[in-house]
């Protein structure tokens, strides 16, 4: 099988793990059923993942703070590293995007179903949000702040108090909510929240 084709099947079988996740649980969802989903053999599936705890695994990786994280090193952003404004208002924007994905809504519903049976993904969770990411996060804060462009005395404090005003906006419009506010709601939330911190962390 081609690397191409490897890619497909992988996130074929990912999407499909995540919807049934989503509608009989995690303990619900056997390996057969993610693989009759996907139209293969459930010998071929293990082709691909270990068994369910590796699919979960890639999910959070597929749609939790890892992929904000990697979209930090990409060269859309690394073209943005002498720009705070720039920088704050793309990152906004980008979760933006992923918060209202169909698939990343089902996938927090995931997390945040039958947590004595997944602990250890929480865990993971927050761990790669409140260290992965803001350490990618503070790195740029830290860079910022070398050429004078905001004052940030401790880049990863400043960090976490950027991501922490946008995850209320999350939690206001996206997360508690039945469903989601207007898109054009969020994004004036979140240039109310990115403006302020801009304004708090402008060099004198």
């Amino acid at each position: 099988m081609n690397l191409a084709a490897e890619a497909s099947s992988r996130d074929r079988i990912l999407e499909a793990a995540l919807d049934l996740f989503a509608r009989h649980g995690y303990a619900g969802t056997s390996m057969r059923q993610i693989a009759a989903a996907v139209g293969m053999r459930a010998s071929s599936l293990y082709s691909h993942f270990a068994g369910k705890e590796a699919i979960l695994s890639a999910l959070i990786e597929a749609y939790g703070p890892a992929s904000s994280a990697g979209r930090l090193a990409s060269p859309q952003y690394r073209a943005l590293q002498d720009d705070p404004a720039a920088f704050c208002r793309r990152y906004a924007a980008d979760l933006l995007g992923q918060w209202l994905d169909p698939s990343e809504r089902r996938f927090m519903e995931l997390l945040s179903a039958e947590p004595s049976r997944m602990g250890e993904h929480r865990a993971h969770f927050v761990e790669t949000l409140f260290e992965r990411e803001v350490g990618v996060a503070a790195d740029y804060f830290r860079r910022f702040a070398l050429a004078g462009r905001i004052r940030a005395p401790d880049p990863k404090e400043c960090a976490r108090l950027f991501m922490a005003g946008l995850t209320f906006v999350r939690m206001q419009h996206v997360l508690m909510p039945a469903e989601p506010s207007p898109r054009a709601v969020i994004a004036e939330a979140l240039e109310r929240t990115v403006g302020n911190f801009l304004q708090l962390m402008e060099a004198k």
